[in-house]
């Protein structure tokens, strides 16, 4: 279990690193155009993924918040604090229970390893978002994120 659960924060990173690399090509005005989607803008979705993840963060691995850079390339500063907290991890960890208050209140207790999928899930699902609001925007080099681009970069050792 614990390999794939690495796979998967290595993964997030590096689509996250795409995502925001490109978007640092665009003013702020372009970010901050109003569009139909979860989160009305290109900047408003990327500070979303990094706020979610921040609360799992802190619910998965019992840790203080963040201290943040700020802008979007915060949200490399966290998919790299939990790639580093999953790597540092034993697998046993992986299989704890942890147990958590929503911010409505409610208390549930769960495993770890299923904490760490909703948020990588949770991530890919917005990015998506992010890739189709580029589009609508006409961006140009739109990367592609899907895990499978991933996977081959590793093959090709590159």
């Amino acid at each position: 279990m614990k390999e794939p659960i690495q796979h998967y924060a290595a993964y997030g990173l590096w689509a996250d690193a795409r995502v925001i690399e490109r978007l640092q090509r665009e003013s702020g005005s372009l970010l901050d155009k109003h569009v139909k989607s979860s989160f009305p803008s290109l900047r408003l979705s990327i500070m979303h993924i990094r706020d979610s993840g921040h609360v799992w963060y802190r619910r998965i691995f019992g840790k203080p918040a963040l201290e943040f850079s700020g802008g979007m390339d915060s949200l490399l500063e966290l998919s790299s604090a939990f790639k580093d907290q999953v790597h540092g991890m034993e697998g046993p960890a992986l299989l704890e229970t942890v147990a958590y208050t929503t911010s409505s209140g409610a208390h549930y207790a769960q495993p770890r390893w299923q904490l760490l999928l909703h948020c990588f899930n949770h991530a890919s699902y917005h990015r998506g978002q992010v890739i189709t609001i580029m589009r609508q925007l006409d961006l140009p080099d739109v990367p592609s994120t899907d895990m499978v681009a991933y996977q081959r970069l590793l093959m090709t050792g590159r």
